[in-house]
């Protein structure tokens, strides 16, 4: 193996390693709290300042509701709750295999690269679409209010 080969998979790993760890994270701040009773620490700051909700709201409750096998009460904290959830165990899941798992020949590394990268944003797009679409649209709003 190249140095550049070897480099290049190392800091590949290390992305994964970071991205499974934040993940690794969101999941365990799900188990550790209940989706019931308003415990989360983490308020919706956007519906604070606004007063409106968001399609992220209910996101933790839903999570952790999730988490729990409660899919009914995931759902009702925020419909979007399960596919973003799912995003997320399907990316750990990738990260912790191509890190661990897959080894990749060097002329194979860059394509290899370029896919997941590629993959991990059309999942993103997809789990997150009505995030996105209501920040664009919110962004919308607000440049015809300043115009």
């Amino acid at each position: 193996m190249t140095s550049s080969h070897i480099s290049a998979e190392h800091n590949y790993k290390i992305v994964n390693y970071i991205l499974a760890g934040i993940i690794l994270c969101i999941f365990l701040y799900s188990a550790l709290f209940s989706p019931e009773g308003g415990k989360h620490p983490v308020p919706s700051f956007f519906t604070q300042l606004t007063g409106y909700e968001s399609p992220s709201t209910g996101l933790s409750r839903s999570f952790s509701a999730i988490v729990r096998g409660d899919f009914d009460l995931a759902n009702n904290f925020n419909p979007n709750g399960l596919q973003i959830f799912l995003f997320f165990v399907i990316q750990f899941c990738f990260r912790i295999s191509s890190s661990f798992f897959i080894k990749i020949p060097n002329s194979y590394l860059k394509p290899y690269i370029t896919a997941d990268i590629l993959i991990s944003i059309f999942g993103f797009y997809l789990a997150f679409r009505p995030l996105i679409s209501f920040t664009i649209k919110l962004f919308k709003e607000s440049l015809v209010e300043y115009m």
